[in-house]
């Protein structure tokens, strides 16, 4: 989750015209279709400006009974009816994505829990890269407690924990940054009572989640404002 790595020659190159740009009140401008640079340099701008970005925290479970834990940021929900949620590993760049990718192929089911300012250091050593034999749990110092309708492991510590199956997987290719996207039904939803609301809604300052907002920065959830949607 944490990978600070400085921006390519492509984008510093740009980033030093910046002062002669303001002068003439023209922005950036990057046609990713040509782009003369790397895709970590277009992936790295790209993470710093769809922020902020919640985290998931997903669990695993290999055909030989290893449990895999680590966390997603390209992840969110995209269907109430059926209720089916997302998130998207970027397998080629990141060992940790691809034994999370293999056990759900195999397995066809996952956890997802909710990363919050309590499990954020937990979570985030999570993402380092280590071999498929390694129990993500005991890695992270997290604990694994027994789900109700699918075989990989709840969180203990997240509050919000989501039982999913898998529905499909979308490839974007197999080259070096091509991102994959997880497609799960939402099977179950476990809720600690300690961060429900009395609408019984889940309550932000209760809650408490992070959001990544690119490089080694995240954001917390707890200075917030209402905005009422105008009636039609």
């Amino acid at each position: 989750m944490i990978r600070p790595k400085r921006f390519g020659t492509q984008v510093a190159l740009r980033v030093s015209k910046r002062d002669a740009r303001e002068a003439s009140g023209e922005p950036m401008f990057l046609d990713t279709r040509n782009y003369g640079s790397t895709w970590r340099d277009i992936y790295r701008l790209a993470i710093s400006i769809v922020q902020p970005r919640p985290i998931a925290l997903v669990s695993t479970l290999s055909v030989d009974a290893v449990k895999s834990l680590a966390p997603f940021s390209f992840y969110n929900m995209v269907s109430a009816n059926p209720p089916m949620l997302m998130f998207a590993p970027a397998h080629h760049c990141d060992p940790a994505a691809d034994h999370c990718l293999h056990n759900i192929e195999a397995v066809k089911e996952f956890v997802v829990a909710t990363v919050t300012e309590r499990i954020a250091e937990a979570a985030n050593r999570c993402s380092f890269d280590h071999p498929p034999n390694v129990d993500g749990f005991a890695a992270s110092t997290l604990t694994p407690a027994p789900a109700r309708l699918v075989r990989p492991s709840l969180v203990a510590e997240s509050p919000v924990n989501i039982e999913c199956t898998l529905v499909d997987i979308k490839r974007f290719g197999k080259h070096p940054g091509a991102g994959t996207v997880v497609f799960g039904q939402i099977a179950a939803i476990h809720v600690s009572d300690g961060v429900l609301a009395d609408d019984g809604a889940v309550d932000p300052g209760k809650l408490k989640a992070v959001g990544h907002v690119g490089r080694s920065a995240f954001a917390r959830t707890i200075d917030r404002f209402d905005l009422p949607r105008p009636p039609f």
